[in-house]
């Protein structure tokens, strides 16, 4: 029998959101909560709608990839006491497969981390054993070849030395380009990092510690936790765990932050904006309070953290924790779930009234509090979008609550599915000529001919390069190339609006942008309520010749201010949707500190294009100049923002053209590599 939708629950009481209905542009773009209120469908191996798990009563760790790399998630779950060791829930169009993928008896432990780590093309897994065990373990992936009743590959890390490995994260930690482990061994109360051999499969891997002792095991059984982010806005990689974060100090050494009175379960994200990551902490194996944490000051200095408690009240086994944009309104929430039962030997709950809380950020360090559900037993549940229509669900495997078992909360049902990141981009994808200024100077036609060799077809103008609009457009024809945007200067736009318009039919683009609000060091609340009025009036112009307006952001309109909006948010509440929007370049947005992927969600329908270029490792972020190195550019894929991540909420909220940009001195070098990445994308 199909489940009911379940309304989330506000402070105790049935409460449906009310959406305000967002303007519909470029392609009916807007949140899916502007169209419902949030509803979950509830499904659940007790009730036949999942498979059974498997035989074990003890449930430990639930891991969510796209392991199969059809575009979406699945889930593998481990057990203990009986095997299987490991299964995995393949999604299909009408529900989950089970695959057994280790038929053996191992005793894994809640944890679990997902890397390419032998190079092949697909992710592959790591876990570690319990109490009884010293192993950590990698699982090989065997991609494409899959067989529901054939295992993979097992792998040893480590089989030596104390036992229980409570938790895993990956990063470059060592800042040396490569992919490094992070584990708690808790028996010896050590946290280690793990290197890969030239040959993965070799074993076992070699390790150090670089913690030793007690983080944050007040209230709790033992330490626990692990989340990779760049803490300190350096453009590198740190390892959290326990109450502290790590430091990278150079020659393999780092240095141990404590950030929090108590450690527990980890997530990490922006709940404000500003330079340094937020960390939040729950009782994972324990009693305590669920904080998050902001710096204040140094984030290398301990006294410059502060807690702020999410809720009042201390929280029982709270083993689930996750951060997401859950109601798809451009900030990120958290969820936190306590344990209904964690004894063996009784067969009663031994937290009975055990709750799910979803707390809704505000994108300004606000919080409001709801209760998800009651009365039911999480462990290792976590968010994401498990039926890849695009909103986020939440997966639940207890412990030995009610075992086996495995339940699934779908965010309205099972909506359409998003298109493959190929299709949607094909036909999309274009060159911002700007990449390859210094070569266009010295052999105009020349570089036309190598960017049609390239593949492009599609072109963005930086400018007219000395030229008529009409005798542009001629020579960009006579390369097979189409220009379909113009960008501007302020003072153009400001003083010669009609020569605009005039040069754009000329040219036959579909969009008109502005490159730069000019400013003093910093952009100010004055410049930015000019800009506004200004393309809101060169905006009107232009719509009414049948062309769009879009200002190109830099990053310094992420200046927050003092009511914690940024200037950002200021310029989208006071230019007019539809007549004055956005052209969104992922480098700055992140360089500016912000989460590209939130900020088009946070404003859907309002972003008609996108400059894609990658960020390489080591460039920091959180700064509002507008300018970097042209090295820290590089190849799409290859540097630190998640590119799939931003394209899916691209897809999803309307933009319509993809112009790839590299303001690297070797851009032409590199331009086809970004061309194949995006034309590669599963």
């Amino acid at each position: 029998m199909a489940s009911p939708f379940y309304h989330i629950r506000f402070e105790g009481k049935v409460f449906a959101f009310c959406c305000i209905l967002l303007m519909l542009l470029a392609g009916n773009a807007v949140s899916v909560h502007a169209q419902q209120a949030l509803r979950w469908k509830h499904l659940s191996s007790s009730a036949g709608q999942l498979p059974v798990p498997g035989k074990s009563h003890q449930q430990t760790g639930a891991v969510i990839y796209d392991f199969d790399k059809d575009g979406v998630n699945d889930f593998i779950l481990s057990f203990r006491e009986q095997p299987p060791a490991l299964v995995w829930y393949r999604r299909n169009r009408k529900g989950w497969d089970r695959y057994v993928i280790d038929s053996s008896y191992q005793t894994v432990e809640a944890g679990g981390a997902v890397y390419d780590i032998d190079q092949d093309g697909d992710p592959d897994l790591v876990m570690g054993a319990d109490y009884q065990g010293n192993e950590v373990w990698w699982w090989e992936n065997p991609y494409p070849d899959y067989d529901p009743h054939v295992s993979w590959k097992r792998h040893i890390i480590k089989n030596s030395g104390g036992h229980q490995h409570h938790d895993q994260a990956w990063g470059d930690f060592l800042q040396n380009g490569s992919m490094q482990l992070g584990f708690w061994n808790q028996e010896v109360k050590t946290l280690f990092l793990a290197t890969i051999p030239e040959d993965p499969k070799s074993s076992p891997w070699p390790y150090k510690a670089i913690f030793n002792g007690s983080a944050g095991e007040s209230g709790s059984w033992y330490a626990e936790g692990a989340a990779a982010g760049d803490v300190d806005g350096d453009g590198y990689t740190d390892l959290i765990a326990g109450n502290y974060w790590f430091k990278y100090q150079g020659n393999g050494q780092f240095k141990a932050v404590r950030f929090a009175e108590a450690g527990g379960r980890l997530a990490v994200g922006k709940f404000k904006p500003g330079k340094t990551l937020q960390i939040v902490v729950s009782p994972g194996d324990g009693v305590g309070y669920l904080t998050w944490y902001e710096c204040k000051g140094d984030p290398t200095d301990a006294a410059s953290w502060q807690g702020h408690r999410l809720i009042d009240t201390p929280l029982i086994h709270c083993h689930s924790l996750s951060v997401a944009d859950i109601n798809g309104d451009g900030n990120l929430d958290i969820f936190a779930a306590e344990m209904a039962k964690w004894t063996e030997k009784n067969k009663q709950p031994d937290n009975p009234n055990a709750q799910a809380f979803i707390f809704y950020g505000d994108g300004k360090g606000h919080f409001k509090q709801t209760v998800f559900s009651t009365g039911i037993g999480y462990h290792e549940a976590k968010v994401a979008d498990l039926d890849g229509d695009g909103d986020m669900d939440i997966l639940d495997k207890p412990y030995n609550w009610e075992t086996p078992r495995v339940d699934v909360w779908l965010q309205n049902g099972t909506g359409k599915l998003l298109p493959s990141l190929g299709k949607a981009l094909k036909g999309k994808i274009g060159l911002e000529m700007y990449s390859l200024r210094d070569n266009l100077q010295k052999n105009f036609s020349g570089t036309l001919q190598a960017i049609h060799q390239m593949g492009f077809t599609d072109v963005e103008l930086p400018q007219l390069y000395g030229r008529r609009a009409q005798d542009l457009k001629k020579i960009l024809l006579r390369h097979d190339l189409d220009p379909t945007s113009l960008l501007c200067d302020y003072d153009l736009l400001r003083d010669s609006i009609d020569k605009v318009i005039q040069d754009a039919k000329a040219l036959h683009v579909q969009y008109v942008g502005c490159n730069w609000i000019p400013h003093g060091n910093t952009l100010t609340r004055e410049d930015v309520d000019k800009a506004a009025a200004l393309f809101n009036k060169v905006g009107a112009a232009l719509k009414a010749q049948h062309l769009r307006f879009m200002y190109h952001i830099h990053g310094y309109e992420f200046i927050p201010t003092s009511s914690g909006e940024t200037l950002m948010d200021i310029l989208a509440q006071e230019m007019k949707a539809g007549i004055a929007d956005f052209e969104l370049d992922i480098f700055w947005v992140w360089d500016g500190g912000q989460d590209p992927a939130l900020l088009l969600k946070k404003y859907p329908g309002r972003f008609i294009a996108l400059h894609l270029k990658d960020m390489k490792e080591g460039t920091p972020t959180g700064n509002y100049s507008g300018s970097a190195p042209g090295t820290s550019s590089v190849e799409l894929g290859k540097g630190v923002i998640d590119i799939p991540a931003v394209l899916r909420a691209a897809i999803q909220t309307g933009v319509q053209k993809f112009y790839i940009e590299d303001e690297a001195p070797n851009a032409a070098d590199q331009i086809p590599g970004s061309l194949h990445y995006l034309q590669s994308l599963p």
